[in-house]
């Protein structure tokens, strides 16, 4: 017989589903609520909380083949963005399933303090290989300067640059700070060693375009009562409640 698509609508709540069917054995308007009652677990819980009843039912469409009945059914359910409005009952659209609080529970339970074999990071790496993701460093832009940077002409206002700096300042905090938990081992500081060594020296036109640059300007400074003086803004991170004098009291 041939495949359909169909709606169903729960009276007492308004919830709706929509859905295809292609396994059918007798045609869709004998099928549909006689001997098919979907597949959905949301649907089959109303139904049990409120019996068949509380249904209405429609075939919306019948088509030729599976494959045409599914490409609608998907568009229908995308043009309807059915994932994002809690009327529909649709967990799911061309096999994507929106993830509940239940199922992010059950899946972070399930790998917390669980380690991962060497083969197991392997796979993940190569999953990630030659990826199609729009932010994966294939697809980045080669080019970002002047216009072609997203940011180019534009600026951050006040309260953004004090909400970055603040996140950036808790982030590298304490035991945040990722290089507390680097292990620097002798082979660790020769390959830093290695690193500078390699690194350009500025040229004296460098060093000029930068001293240009800065003559004049005067660095904004907070005040660090611990240590009774005006800090560069930049480096106060290591004073105020951070500060060293702290411990020398």
């Amino acid at each position: 017989m041939k495949p359909y698509t169909y709606l169903i609508k729960h009276r007492p709540s308004g919830k709706v589903y929509y859905g295809y069917r292609s396994a059918n054995r007798v045609d869709p308007v004998d099928d549909l609520w006689k001997y098919y009652f979907t597949s959905s677990p949301g649907v089959q819980k109303l139904i049990e909380e409120t019996g068949v009843d509380s249904f209405d039912t429609e075939v919306r469409r019948v088509f030729e083949t599976k494959e045409q009945a599914s490409d609608w059914e998907t568009r229908v359910l995308s043009r309807c963005k059915v994932l994002k409005d809690d009327r529909w009952l649709n967990q799911n659209v061309a096999g994507y399933i929106v993830p509940t609080e239940e199922s992010r529970k059950k899946i972070s339970d399930y790998h917390k303090d669980k380690p991962k074999s060497e083969e197991h990071k392997q796979n993940l790496s190569d999953s990630q290989k030659g990826s199609k993701r729009p932010w994966s460093k294939q697809n980045l832009p080669k080019d970002n300067k002047g216009k072609n940077n997203g940011m180019y002409g534009k600026s951050h206002s006040e309260e953004s640059k004090k909400k970055i700096g603040e996140k950036n300042r808790i982030h590298m905090q304490g035991d945040n700070n990722p290089m507390k938990k680097v292990e620097w081992t002798e082979e660790r500081k020769e390959h830093m060693r290695q690193i500078r060594a390699k690194r350009q020296p500025w040229t004296e036109e460098q060093k000029k375009a930068v001293a240009q640059k800065l003559t004049g300007l005067k660095r904004p400074k907070l005040y660090c009562a611990h240590c009774d003086r005006h800090i560069a803004q930049g480096w106060f991170h290591r004073h105020g409640d951070h500060c060293s004098s702290i411990n020398t009291l």
